[in-house]
C-alpha cells in the first residue's frame, strides 16, 4: 500500500461512514463501531439472528461512558446483544448513540482500522484479479480498498474483476458500483470510487507518479473537482457536472447524482449547441456521445484538462 493511501484512508472514509465511539446497529442490522467496523458476523440471509460478536470486539478498550470504568468481556457481550436486538437499524444516529452505555477511545478505533485495512489488503492481494495491486497507482489502490471496506475483500464483481486483471481502469470505474436500490447510502462511495479508478487511468496514461494519491481526501469531493489539480472525468456524471459548471451552466452541485439542476444545465448546454436534448437523463449512460464530445471540445478550447 502506498503511504499516501494509508495516510489518507481515514480522511477518505470518515465522511462516508462517520466515526462512532459506540456500538450501533447499521442499516443492514449489523452491529458496528468506529468507521464502519463490523463487530457482527450475522448471516446475511437472516439478519438479526447472531447473538455472538466477532472477536474484534474484545480488542477494543470499552469503558462505561459515565464512569470511565473499563468493561469486562461479559459487559461487552451484554452491550452487543442489547444493540443487536434493539431494532434501531433505521433510527437516527442520535438515538443509536443514546442507547449505548459503553464507549471506545479514538486510539482503539484507529488500531482496529489499521488492522482491518492490512487484513483486507492481504486478502485482496491473494485474489488473481488483483495480483498487480502493489504496482497500481495510489488512486486505484484506494478505490479497491474502499470497495473492500464496504463489502468485504471477497466481493464478487465479475466485470470489474476482469477489467482489473487487464488494467482497464475506465471499465473498472464503470463496473465498481455497488447496488444503490434500497441502499442510497452507498451512492457517495460509488461516486468517489468511480472517480478514483478514473484517476488511476489518468495517472497511468500520462506516466505520472503512481505513489501520488492525486485526490485530496482532506477536501470535500466538489473541492477536489474544482481545484484544477484533477482532469475533468468525462466518463462520469460528476465529470459532466464539472464540465457544465466550468462552461457556465450551473448543475447546482458536483455530487454525481442526476437531479433537476444537472438535467437543467445539461439541456441548456445541449439546446445552445444544437444537440439532442435529454431532459430525463438519470446517469452517464443517458448522456449522448455527441454531448460528451461537445463538452470535451469546449473544455479543450479553454485549456481545461480532461480525461479521457
Amino acid at each position: 500500500m502506498h503511504d499516501s493511501v494509508r495516510n489518507g484512508f481515514n480522511a477518505f472514509s470518515e465522511p462516508l461512514e462517520s466515526r462512532e465511539h459506540v456500538m450501533y446497529l447499521d442499516v443492514k442490522s449489523l452491529v458496528s463501531t468506529g468507521v464502519g467496523n463490523l463487530l457482527d458476523a450475522d448471516d446475511p440471509e437472516n439478519f438479526g439472528s447472531n447473538p455472538v460478536p466477532l472477536p474484534d470486539i474484545f480488542t477494543l478498550d470499552w469503558q462505561d461512558r459515565d464512569t470511565g470504568v473499563p468493561a469486562d468481556p461479559a459487559a461487552i457481550e451484554e452491550e452487543y446483544r442489547k444493540i443487536k436486538f434493539s431494532g434501531t437499524a433505521n433510527a437516527p444516529i442520535g438515538e443509536k448513540r443514546a442507547l449505548a452505555r459503553l464507549v471506545v477511545p479514538d486510539g482503539s478505533v484507529d488500531a482496529l482500522i489499521t488492522r482491518k485495512l492490512d487484513d483486507f489488503e492481504a486478502s485482496l492481494r491473494g485474489r488473481p484479479p488483483f495480483t498487480g495491486y502493489d504496482g497500481w497507482p495510489a488512486p486505484g489502490q484506494l478505490g479497491l480498498l474502499s470497495m473492500a471496506w464496504a463489502m468485504g475483500p471477497m466481493f464478487r464483481f465479475p466485470h470489474f474483476e476482469a477489467a482489473a486483471a487487464g488494467g482497464d481502469w475506465l471499465t473498472m470505474a464503470r463496473e465498481c458500483r455497488m447496488t444503490e436500490a434500497g441502499n442510497p447510502g452507498v451512492i457517495p462511495r460509488n461516486v468517489r470510487d468511480g472517480l478514483l479508478f478514473t484517476l488511476a487511468g489518468w495517472v497511468t496514461d500520462r506516466g505520472g507518479d503512481i505513489t501520488d494519491l492525486v485526490y485530496d481526501p482532506a477536501r470535500p469531493l466538489n473541492a477536489n473537482l474544482r481545484s484544477g489539480a484533477l482532469p475533468v472525468p468525462l466518463n462520469l456524471l460528476i465529470g459532466v457536472q464539472t464540465a457544465l459548471e466550468t462552461l457556465g451552466m450551473d448543475p447546482h452541485g458536483l455530487d454525481g447524482v442526476a437531479g433537476p439542476g444537472t438535467r437543467g444545465a445539461l439541456t441548456t448546454f445541449q439546446g445552445a449547441n444544437g444537440l439532442t436534448l435529454t431532459p430525463a437523463a438519470g446517469g452517464i449512460d443517458d448522456v449522448p456521445e455527441e454531448t460528451i464530445a461537445a463538452l470535451a471540445a469546449q473544455l479543450d478550447a479553454r485549456g481545461v484538462a480532461r480525461f479521457p
